[in-house]
């Protein structure tokens, strides 16, 4: 719901919960990763908060198009599973609008950043 694109964090392959996944679901950590983005991307169509209701594990995993993943996703602590929802822990730190504004901000400072080192170092040439 907020936008189309969803962040890929640098290390998401490495991170102890990836890897705990990848291990269950009997994967590589990289296909691990990408099981959860397809997740993650589904969720932004249907949630604003990381809470979706009327919805099981079992139902995540087949929106998402991969057996087994929520119920992995939930060992790890990615996802927890409620008598009548499911919720995606921590979901407005990586997703939403506001989320979304941060990643945009860090990425034009960046750029401004290496603008001004270049334009300094082209300075000190002339």
């Amino acid at each position: 719901m907020a936008g189309h694109w969803i962040e890929w964090e640098k290390g998401l392959v490495r991170k102890p919960e990836v890897l705990r996944i990848a291990r269950l679901m009997g994967c590589t950590p990289q296909h691990a990763a990408a099981c959860c983005m397809m997740v993650w991307e589904w969720a932004e169509d249907v949630t604003e908060n990381g809470i979706i209701p009327g919805i099981t594990a079992a139902d995540v995993s087949f929106a998402a198009g991969v057996d087994g993943i929520a119920e992995a996703m939930i060992t790890a602590g990615w996802l927890l599973e409620t008598d009548d929802s499911v919720v995606l822990p921590n979901w407005e730190r990586h997703n939403g609008e506001p989320a979304k504004r941060r990643a945009v901000d860090a990425m034009r400072k960046r750029a401004k950043r290496r603008e001004d080192r270049i334009r300094t170092l082209t300075d000190r040439m002339s």
